[in-house]
């Protein structure tokens, strides 16, 4: 199957599967000899008018013929991310940022959950899911940790009390002038660590419910300085 004809099968199998319309960000080919090990042909989409909602759909590496996506996903994450914005932006008052809360579950590829709330969903499943909140904190100068402390500290406790087995935040502390809204925005579905990011990155944290943090003061261990 040609490129052009393989990514107008997955457009067809999603608009048959959610009756909407969607746009692609981006398509990668697969490997036809090696698809069980490397999966199929894959792409980026997102419904036509809503970037927002991105999402994976593609080749189902063990089924001949069948599609996969997760685009449930990518509601939940934007119903988290709106329904948490108040109270992350009272926590990071005077802080120049992006973000996005990510939750991955492989009930998400489910296309039955689609109507489903995402508060609904983890009531009844949160030892299927895990929560992550990426953020850009953007700074014009290499950055002093412990000057946001006490800000990580709230959202680490934020993140935990969400319903949901486990749970981790992830900062980079990024030039101002880098384009990073868009980085955040496909964090999900491209899956880039901040060490290949385009621009400048000053620094990385990132903190897991595990680790049991109970005080602002144990933040800074947590903290990795990117090298140049």
């Amino acid at each position: 199957m040609s490129k052009a004809s393989s990514q107008e099968a997955i457009l067809t199998y999603l608009e048959e599967k959610y009756d909407e319309r969607f746009e692609v960000e981006a398509f990668d080919e697969g490997n036809e000899a090696l698809k069980q090990m490397y999966g199929g042909d894959e792409l980026i989409a997102h419904p036509e008018g809503n970037p927002e909602h991105v999402f994976l759909a593609g080749e189902d590496r063990d089924h001949e013929g069948e599609y996969y996506d997760n685009y449930v996903l990518s509601i939940w994450q934007n119903e988290l991310t709106k329904h948490y914005k108040e109270e992350i932006s009272k926590i990071l008052t005077g802080l120049d940022y992006e973000y996005r809360i990510l939750i991955y579950s492989q009930d998400g590829y489910n296309g039955s959950n689609k109507g489903m709330s995402v508060f609904e969903y983890l009531s009844n499943n949160k030892q299927d899911a895990s929560i992550a909140l990426k953020l850009a904190i953007k700074e014009s100068s290499d950055p002093n940790i412990n000057n946001y402390k006490g800000q990580i500290y709230e959202l680490y406790k934020l993140v935990n009390n969400i319903d949901a087995e486990s749970s981790r935040v992830s900062i980079g502390v990024v030039e101002k002038s880098t384009g990073v809204k868009d980085y955040i925005r496909t964090s999900e579905v491209n899956n880039v660590p901040w060490s290949n990011m385009i621009g400048k990155v000053y620094g990385t944290l990132t903190i897991h419910k595990q680790f049991e943090i109970t005080d602002p003061s144990q933040i800074e261990e947590y903290y990795r300085p990117m090298e140049e």
